[in-house]
């Protein structure tokens, strides 16, 4: 029997995981665009399809491509047998090398878009982490919340890397205060949250966040009920944890409803990716758990790994474990981060922004179907963990 070292390195396993999407509408196929502020319609054909998205050939008006940005809002209309299925989309990326094509999301996730009724809805708590530090995780959870911001979600990041704490900084916004001074009674939630770039909100962390646990009874029932007031209000928080699997991580992503563990190609990073799943594992999480591959140089080589780690994770944790997709590696990327200003915002176009809106299209095309605790579950769930930890600590 291989070990894990090998597996994961040198792809020594024996098919135990697939990444096939199944395919709902087929090559070929007709469909029917038209801008919302036009009533000319193009004629296109379905170039490719996958579980999520569908690419679409470019189509052309009196012999010339018709260009659309990315973010052009479409209405779509697509015959099969049960009649006509017609939906509005978005421009997600697109390609004029090779076959020309724009790629699009899938109807049943248009839905889901659907900012009705949203006051019922928990919201999604996310935790982002990574094993390592130095794989992009923070600038990736910026561009990736504003990317489902994008998608009509209403987004807000808590910064929870209790190491640097930088989001703000990386936004360039300013904030007068942390979560701490939430926790101290002096300020509100809305007081603390911070309306950043890109149409999200980030609420600022600290490295006192274990204040949490000597709060009296009376102080933690208000911070539950203020933060509570995020449960409708909010669609998905993203949590940006810090790197490793240290005790403060580890009661982060126990108390989240899903979990997103961000690895690049690296065979370090491969590694202490997989050591972070399995401390999971090992204590029960519950969440629902999801890998994106960051930095890849290439589509092929970001599926191989993703393919190595999870069939790992299969064999030896028996788990199931979620790939949303990869992000190519791109000096924009560092640039953007120079700059203080995300990529989607800087360079919309470039290959790694069409990277993270697919994902962001994957993450809520099939939300997390168990019942989500929502924030107020998490922090009730987090406060629990850290009094268990310092039970167990004799503090």
């Amino acid at each position: 029997m291989a070990n894990i070292g090998e597996m994961l390195l040198y792809g020594n396993y024996k098919g135990w995981w697939s990444m096939k999407p199944s395919n709902q509408y087929y090559v070929g196929q007709s469909i029917i665009l038209t801008t919302l502020d036009s009533s000319t319609s193009y004629s296109c054909r379905i170039v490719s399809s996958s579980e999520y998205l569908i690419d679409i050939s470019v189509p052309y008006l009196q012999g010339k491509m018709v260009i659309w940005p990315v973010g052009t809002k479409l209405k779509a209309s697509i015959a099969d047998h049960q009649g006509e299925l017609s939906f509005q989309t978005e421009i997600l990326g697109r390609n004029f090398e090779g076959t020309r094509s724009y790629t699009i999301m899938m109807p049943h996730t248009i839905s889901r878009v659907n900012t009705g009724n949203r006051e019922h809805s928990k919201t999604r708590v996310i935790a982002v982490t990574s094993g390592k530090g130095g794989v992009g995780k923070t600038t990736l959870v910026i561009n990736l919340a504003i990317a489902l911001a994008n998608l009509g979600k209403r987004v807000y990041i808590l910064d929870l890397d209790l190491g640097t704490a930088d989001v703000d900084v990386l936004l360039s916004v300013k904030s007068r205060y942390n979560i701490v001074d939430l926790f101290n009674g002096e300020k509100s939630l809305l007081d603390i949250a911070v309306a950043a770039p890109g149409n999200i909100f980030i609420i600022p962390g600290s490295s006192g966040v274990q204040e949490l646990t000597h709060l009296k009874d009376r102080q933690f029932a208000q911070v539950i009920s203020t933060f509570n007031q995020l449960d409708g209000v909010s669609d998905i928080i993203l949590l940006d944890t810090g790197a490793g699997i240290s005790t403060d991580v580890s009661n982060f992503l126990l108390a989240s409803d899903e979990v997103i563990v961000i690895t690049t190609p690296e065979p370090h990073a491969m590694m202490d990716a997989y050591a972070i799943l399995k401390v999971m594992h090992i204590n029960g999480c519950l969440a629902k758990q999801m890998l994106i591959v960051n930095r890849a140089e290439s589509a092929d080589d970001a599926n191989l790994v993703a393919e190595r780690l999870l069939a790992v994770v299969t064999h030896y944790l028996k788990k199931d474990v979620r790939y949303l997709g990869y992000v190519l590696d791109d000096k924009l990327v560092n640039r953007s981060v120079r700059d203080q200003n995300p990529l989607l915002l800087s360079h919309p176009d470039s290959k790694p922004a069409e990277n993270i809106r697919r994902i962001a299209a994957c993450l809520i095309s099939k939300p997390y179907q168990s019942k989500a605790a929502g924030v107020t579950g998490f922090i009730t769930k987090l406060y629990w963990s850290f009094k268990e930890n310092k039970k167990r600590l004799g503090l």
